[in-house]
């Protein structure tokens, strides 16, 4: 008894020393998470200043979630670099900041915003999310991962008048260089003509692109982008977290209508078209000669009888 005991605490004491820790002088992610979430509440009060010293006031609350936690401006930048190169703690670090700041906005009384509003549409219908992809990403200023593309082949749930909005939510830290990122979408159509639609992301919030209705020709496929610059003056401090991509489409109502009447006719002539087709070319009942049992429509009335 007393063996195997000691093999259990052997074991548990290998797998303690397997895991992976944070280096010292790095925020623990507990400890990570909390100064962002209060670097965010910041960064949405400095929002709300106005004047020439606005850049001064920014930095002046930044200042303040680094005392408040106690921590060196080169702690904060030296855990931002370490989380750089272990995205997947800094998505879930994320994951729970952003969990944090709506349930403090719903504490406050925000207002459900739209990415809300579509969140209760599934994959089909008139107005659908056909994001399949993950929802969640991390952009830093490090090729490959300062980019995220994809590609949606249209199939056969796609209309001719569908529009489309790709949307998102993004929290963004910026230290310097360029306050912007670029989003692009790219709609190809079957007589291989191109729309593109491109907008840029400066700030914390919801970000909306549309691609317009096409009624004359149909969706071949939807390419698009996320891209943050890679600028030099900005290797540390700068990155951003999107989450709850999504993208709507929307029908067309009036093609639907028009759809929807064709096929009503069309319904009706093939009915019509079989009930002939089962007669079998019967001669109308109603017009079979006289003397048969019936009178025929065109033929007069005779009174006084049939003569002999």
């Amino acid at each position: 008894m007393k063996s195997h005991r000691l093999l259990y605490v052997v074991a548990v004491a290998l797998l303690l020393s397997c895991k992976p820790t944070v280096p010292a002088g790095i925020l623990q992610p507990d400890e990570m998470e909390d100064v962002l979430y209060d670097y965010h509440i910041a960064e949405a009060m400095a929002k709300n200043e106005y004047g020439s010293d606005v850049d001064m006031k920014r930095n002046a609350y930044f200042q303040s979630v680094l005392k408040k936690h106690q921590i060196s401006e080169a702690d904060f930048d030296s855990s931002l670099v370490y989380y750089y190169s272990r995205l997947d703690k800094l998505i879930d670090i994320y994951n729970h900041v952003n969990e944090r700041l709506g349930n403090e906005a719903s504490r406050v009384g925000a207002a459900v915003g739209e990415i809300s509003h579509y969140s209760q549409y599934g994959s089909s219908g008139d107005t659908a999310n056909i994001w399949s992809t993950p929802t969640d990403l991390m952009l830093i200023p490090y090729a490959p991962d300062n980019r995220f593309s994809f590609v949606l082949k249209a199939d056969t749930t796609f209309r001719m008048g569908d529009s489309f909005m790709f949307q998102f939510v993004t929290e963004t830290i910026w230290q310097a260089g360029s306050h912007s990122a670029v989003v692009c979408l790219t709609a190809r159509y079957d007589n291989d003509s191109i729309t593109q639609h491109y907008s840029t992301v400066s700030t914390s919030g919801i970000t909306q692109i549309r691609v317009p209705s096409n009624k004359k020709s149909m969706l071949k496929d939807l390419r698009g982008f996320i891209y943050l610059a890679n600028d030099a003056s900005s290797d540390v401090r700068r990155l951003m977290f999107v989450s709850q991509i999504q993208l709507i489409r929307f029908r067309d109502k009036e093609i639907e209508k028009t759809l929807s009447d064709e096929k009503a006719d069309s319904v009706k002539t093939d009915s019509v078209q079989r009930a002939v087709n089962a007669r079998g070319g019967v001669v109308d009942s109603t017009s079979r000669p006289v003397g048969r049992g019936l009178r025929s429509k065109s033929a007069p009335f005779k009174k006084g009888g049939t003569k002999n």
